[in-house]
């Protein structure tokens, strides 16, 4: 195994983790309705097996699970690194535990976390400054009982149902 160097820019490390808590801030708030703008146009977001490319495919999954009714999800991340790949160019990689259940808050019942996965970003810096996403993969390592819909999703779906 090779260590990574974690950068120690404290402006870039918190520029990124803004990215990357601005993210999931946005699925567990806003139904990832805006999710496709932290990718640059041809960005992967990946989660196990599943591939959504480019912004139309990451909004259609988003479009996909909001239709699967009211959800509330957390997704906590930890143990965030960066490491500085050039000029306007970085990684990202962290640990992601997602906590979801269906309905609205407050959920009752305490429920382990569905997923805790290893996060993987490369990330990069347009000419305004904004940071976006290049790829963003999710790899799960311990999958719970209440299997994520961006595992379970079968993308063809997504295909077929180009209408949003």
């Amino acid at each position: 195994m090779t260590l990574m160097q974690a950068s120690t820019d404290a402006g870039l490390w918190h520029a990124l983790n803004s990215l990357e808590t601005g993210y999931w801030y946005e699925v567990d708030f806003n139904g990832g309705v805006d999710a496709h703008e932290y990718y640059v146009a041809d960005g992967l977001f990946a989660v196990g097996e599943n591939r959504f490319e480019g912004h139309e495919n990451i909004r259609a999954f988003y479009a996909w699970r909001q239709r699967r009714g009211p959800m509330t999800s957390r997704h906590l991340i930890n143990n965030l690194q960066v490491i500085a790949d050039g000029e306007g160019s970085a990684r990202i990689v962290a640990v992601l535990s997602l906590f979801r259940a269906n309905g609205r808050p407050p959920i009752t019942g305490a429920k382990p976390p569905c997923l805790i996965a290893d996060i993987a970003a490369d990330c990069v810096r347009d000419a305004d400054g904004t940071w976006r996403y290049r790829s963003h993969i999710v790899t799960p390592i311990f999958i719970g009982s209440d299997i994520p819909l961006s595992i379970s999703i079968d993308t063809k779906i997504l295909s077929e149902r180009r209408t949003d």
